[in-house]
């Protein structure tokens, strides 16, 4: 018998967004985990994205492992599918107390409790509150009313306990179980989170509603994380899976430094900012190993961009490009549509800037905005134009669009992230969007291409405020990849 098993549901059709999920263990669980046994719990857990009957490979989970607690992660597009799995909890095994946590129940726990039936739904970040909420009924220490951050039912009425503050200092946390979950089966095994939440308003995402979110992790925590995952599971190619890597460029520049003195044959990826690919800050990353950066842009219309908060030019994004492309890295730029502020010329404006990105070598993907709860766009739709089209939270893709605005129908943002789609199909067909020499599954091994990384930056500002000037658009910097 174990005390905790955990469960990450499977992501529904359509297969692509079902394979999304082989790309990286949970995380989140991962953290749960190591926490509670840390302090003595006895955990257990199975992904099931790698599962083609999940219900079945649950029951036979449940006869192997005999938890007292069953705990499920949950976003808005497994939300049916974590229902479904705990029916067969509820069947099984029905002795067990249940859990569920994530984004999505973090806002509509009041029917996670009263429909679905969980007993307990865990608020925003959960390690302090898992511990506290395990101590409580698995050992009988304290009272369910005292741990912050939880909702749960009693007498036919919902309570939510005193909101938890947010932990400042993410270092006292141990590192994920990983260990738990079948790491060489995942394309992305080499996820690492070194923030938390995100300092920029966005009204498409529900970071933006939290207040003092935003919080990260000493560099040395980071590499030494890094290093473990090397040294225990040859993980070579890494992905920061934080919201925004550079937002403190002094302390992302000292990661990059760490790195390098660790001299670990690895490549890794991370997500910028337009406005942050100031050259120097660049090169730093190149020359520890960075070969790829995603950078959302959203728009090709500035009045769209302003819509939505994000507080960037396009003249940084053609800038962005020059700096990445010439640093041997590659940028990947994320857009959207269907924003509410978008048009059918909005739109057109915003492929054309995806096709001139690619032209000069980089990638450019389109989603769909889509209303997640929680989100600003979500809690105040009327305000924003935005009219629900399904309440099916299957249908909640980045890929489907769910709603119609002001200006355009379900059909025309469906028509666009086709366009997008194929141009993106396109690029990659005539070979002008390749993997960067610098990417490990090509810089190192018997058949390396013997490339080289440019060194760091001779000299540089730690002012984390300053921003840099934004030239010309397309204009030629200095190449400063290291030739063969």
């Amino acid at each position: 018998m174990v005390d905790i098993l955990f469960v990450s549901p499977p992501t529904p059709s359509p297969e692509e967004h079902a394979g999304y999920n082989l790309n990286a263990p949970p995380l989140g669980i991962g953290y749960l985990a190591a926490i509670l046994r840390e302090n003595g719990f006895e955990v257990d857990a199975i992904d099931l994205a790698f599962s083609d009957k999940p219900v079945a490979d649950l029951r036979q989970k449940l006869r192997e492992s005999d938890p007292r607690v069953v705990g499920f992660y949950t976003t808005t597009v497994t939300y049916y599918g974590t229902e479904r799995l705990l029916a067969a909890v509820r069947k099984d095994h029905p002795e067990a107390i249940t859990w569920v946590g994530g984004p999505h129940v973090s806002y509509e726990y009041e029917t996670a409790l009263a429909s679905s039936g969980f007993d307990v739904v865990f608020l925003f970040e959960a390690e302090h509150s898992v511990l506290e909420a395990a101590k409580v009924q698995l050992r009988g220490k304290g009272r369910l009313d005292d741990v912050a951050g939880i909702a749960f039912r009693r007498d036919g009425r919902t309570i939510k306990t005193t909101p938890r503050a947010r932990e400042k200092s993410l270092d006292i946390f141990p590192y994920p179980a990983r260990d738990l979950f079948p790491i060489k089966k995942y394309t992305r095994p080499g996820s690492i989170m070194s923030s938390r939440g995100c300092p920029v308003k966005c009204i498409f995402c529900i970071a933006s509603t939290f207040e003092d979110a935003y919080r990260y992790r000493s560099p040395e925590n980071v590499v030494g994380e890094m290093k473990l995952m090397y040294e225990q599971w040859g993980i070579n190619d890494f992905y920061f899976v934080d919201n925004v890597f550079t937002t403190y460029r002094a302390r992302a520049r000292e990661i990059c430094r760490l790195i390098r003195e660790a001299d670990l044959p690895i490549g890794w990826y991370c997500v910028s900012r337009v406005d942050y690919a100031e050259p120097e800050l660049m090169q730093d990353l190149a020359s520890a190993g960075c070969y790829r950066i995603e950078l959302g842009v959203e728009s090709g219309d500035p009045s769209v961009i302003g819509g939505m908060k994000k507080h960037i030019s396009l003249a940084h994004v053609y800038r962005a490009a020059d700096v990445i492309l010439n640093l041997g890295m590659q940028p990947m730029f994320t857009f959207q549509v269907g924003h509410p502020h978008d048009t059918l010329d909005s739109i057109e404006a915003t492929l054309r800037l995806a096709e001139e990105i690619r032209e000069m070598g980089a990638g450019a993907y389109l989603s769909v905005t889509t209303p997640y709860p929680g989100a600003p766009m979500m809690i105040e739709r009327e305000k924003y134009g935005i009219v629900l089209e399904t309440t099916n939270w299957e249908d909640f893709r980045w890929s489907n669009p769910t709603y119609r605005t002001a200006t355009l129908s379900r059909n025309d943002i469906r028509k666009a992230i086709y366009r997008g789609a194929v141009g993106m199909a396109r690029t990659l067909a005539e070979g002008k969007f390749q993997d960067p020499p610098s990417a490990p599954w090509l810089r190192f091994g018997p058949n390396g291409n013997g490339m080289r990384l440019p060194p760091p930056p001779t000299s540089r500002s730690d002012d984390d405020t300053a921003l840099f000037s934004v030239p010309d658009r397309k204009r030629t910097l200095p190449v400063l990849q290291v030739a063969r």
